[in-house]
């Protein structure tokens, strides 16, 4: 797992799934894939999918409990395999604006 010691904020459990676009340094969608939110902070996320996220940046997407959609762009810090044979992966959340806060 991650090491915690030098976190500026507090991770939350969670699990909740989601999708996710991979993008390019242009923006352009390249991959997209299903996952789930293992935990989440104010400035990232640990996500668990089937298979290593391999692009740069990526926007996660998911409907919150009431309904609404909600996304967030973030920058992949590492995508690596568990000991389940699953990967994780941690993004950095890039913008601080109402969409990652929502999502957060």
């Amino acid at each position: 797992m991650l090491d915690t010691s030098c976190r500026t904020c507090q991770r939350v459990k969670i699990n909740k799934g989601l999708s996710y676009n991979g993008l390019d340094v242009n923006s352009n969608v390249v991959d997209r894939y299903m996952g789930v939110a293992l935990n989440v902070s104010q400035n990232g996320i640990q996500i668990e999918t089937d298979r290593m996220i391999e692009t740069k940046y990526i926007i996660l997407m998911f409907f919150d409990y009431k309904g609404n959609y909600v996304a967030a762009r973030g920058e992949v810090v590492y995508s690596k395999k568990n000991d389940s044979g699953k990967f994780w992966t941690g993004i950095s959340l890039q913008e601080r604006n109402g969409d990652n806060l929502q999502f957060v």
